[in-house]
Formats: structure tokens, sequence, C-alpha cells
């Protein structure tokens, strides 16, 4: 098989549960990149993240962004593929967050604009034995309780996907059930610590992680088949049935790996330095 570009996803698989990349991981995937093989960043998260990741992963060719929002060049940072979510659908998301007592996430390209939820999560995640230092990075700017629909009428043409937390996951799950419901929307459901916590990322019908790099290999002048994707998660589905050659993580759900071509160790054992040493080396 003659894999050209390697997408891979961030939480779950090229980051450890502790929040960076491994040695191994940063060796495997450079190692790949001397055989000209095109890295690709492949997340739900935003640039700004991608960039630092991709630092730690000793440098990456390509960030598919807020889970396929948008691609852009790491190195000159030129965007090839943008979809926001538009202001009717910010509102609409707005909407359902009041419905349901809660708020929501907005991630732009350069920053993640958050509430009250937000912040419980990082403190159940904390409470769960996992820290993360998100509220205290640059790009990250809390909105007043009463103040999402100002945002959004000022930011709502930046805005490329939301996430809807709760600390209660069947209060989540009511979410999920209602955005369903609505055929604007593409919604991936994550979950963390067995179910304990869980979350909806949010896109525009339409916007993947697999369209996306549909995108970017045509730019390239290659095809999905000539990619190889690693991923965990729910919203990394299409992408691993979409390529040549779909991996999963060990610490994925069964769905996932059921989905994938083969199956990786877990990111706590370096499974993206496995996988790429074993297909790619």
């Amino acid at each position: 098989m003659d894999i050209k570009i390697l997408a891979l996803d961030l939480d779950g698989t090229l980051l450890t549960d502790h929040n960076y990349v491994s040695a191994a991981c940063r060796d495997a995937v450079q190692a790949a990149r001397k055989k000209g093989i095109q890295a690709v960043i492949c997340t739900g998260r935003n640039a700004a993240d991608s960039y630092m990741f991709g630092d730690q992963a000793g440098g990456v060719d390509w960030a598919v962004t807020g889970n396929g929002a948008e691609v852009r060049s790491v190195p000159d940072g030129q965007v090839i593929f943008t979809q926001t979510l538009g202001e009717a659908l910010c509102f609409a998301l707005v909407d359902i967050c009041e419905r349901f007592g809660t708020d929501p996430c907005f991630y732009t390209s350069g920053a993640v604009y958050y509430g009250r939820e937000f912040e419980q999560f990082i403190s159940d995640c904390a409470a769960l034995g996992m820290k993360f230092d998100f509220i205290e990075r640059e790009h990250f700017h809390r909105v007043p309780d009463h103040g999402w629909r100002a945002f959004v009428q000022e930011r709502s043409g930046e805005i490329l996907k939301a996430i809807l937390h709760a600390s209660d996951p069947a209060l989540v799950d009511q979410m999920y059930a209602w955005i369903r419901q609505d055929d604007r929307f593409e919604a991936a459901p994550s979950e963390m610590f067995g179910g304990k916590l869980k979350n909806i990322e949010i896109n525009r019908s339409g916007v993947s992680k697999g369209h996306a790099l549909e995108v970017l290999a045509n730019q390239l002048g290659c095809t999905m088949d000539n990619v190889m994707a690693i991923g965990d998660s729910d919203n990394d589905l299409t992408m691993l049935r979409m390529s040549g050659l779909g991996i999963a993580m060990g610490n994925a759900p069964a769905h996932i790996q059921q989905a994938a071509n083969a199956v990786t160790a877990a990111n706590t054992e370096n499974g993206v330095a496995q996988a790429i040493e074993r297909y790619l080396l």
C-alpha cells in the first residue's frame, strides 16, 4: 500500500493521558516524514493547539482542525478549506443549552470560548485524576454567563465547532438525542473515564475529518487510498473508514476498533509509534 499521508488524532491517540507527545511517538512521526510521508494532525481541537502539539511531535506538515472544519498548512498557515457553523446554527446551540440549563464551548481557529460548564468539566477531570491547563492558556477565553448571544452576534463568522458539556452523563445523552433530530448538525458523542464524563462535539452537517482529509489528499495529488489514519473516538470514524488504512487505538471503544482495518496498542503504550513502525517504516 502506497501511503503518502499519515493522519493522527490527538486526544487518546498521539497524546498520552497526561496530554503530551511521547518521545517514541515523536521519533516515529519524524521517521515517517523522512520517508516523504506528509504528517497531518487531525483533531477536534483548533489550530493553536495543533501547532503546539505538532511542535511536540517534532514538526508536522498539515492540520485538520475543528473535526474537519478547517485544513491548513502548518509551515505557512495557509488555509485551503474552511466551513464555519454560521450564526443560525450557533444561536440554535445557545437555545439548546438554555433548554438544558448548560452553556456551549465555541472554537475558532485561534481560540476557545468557554463558560461555567467547561470550568466544571476541568474540575471533574481533576477529581478523576486528569489535570489540564487549558484555562491558563492565552487562547482560552471566558464568556460571561449571560453573554453568549452577544458573543455569537460578534464572532459567529469565525466559529468552526462547538462542544456541549455537562457533569451529568445522562443530561449529555438527552442533549445528544435532541441534537440528532436536527439534520443541520454533525454530532459526535465523546466519553471519558468509562462514561463518567461525556460531551458532544458539534459541526455543520457534512463536516468531518474524513471529508477534510479527502480535500487535502486531492490538494496533494493523491486519494484516500494513500492515507493511513489513526484514531480512537467517534469523530475519527469517517477518516478510519475512508482511509486506505484505518487504525484504531487499543484504548478505543469496541465499535471504533470494529470500524478500522487494524488495531494498535493504547495511547499509554505508544500505540501510534507501534503502528508507524509496523506499517510505514
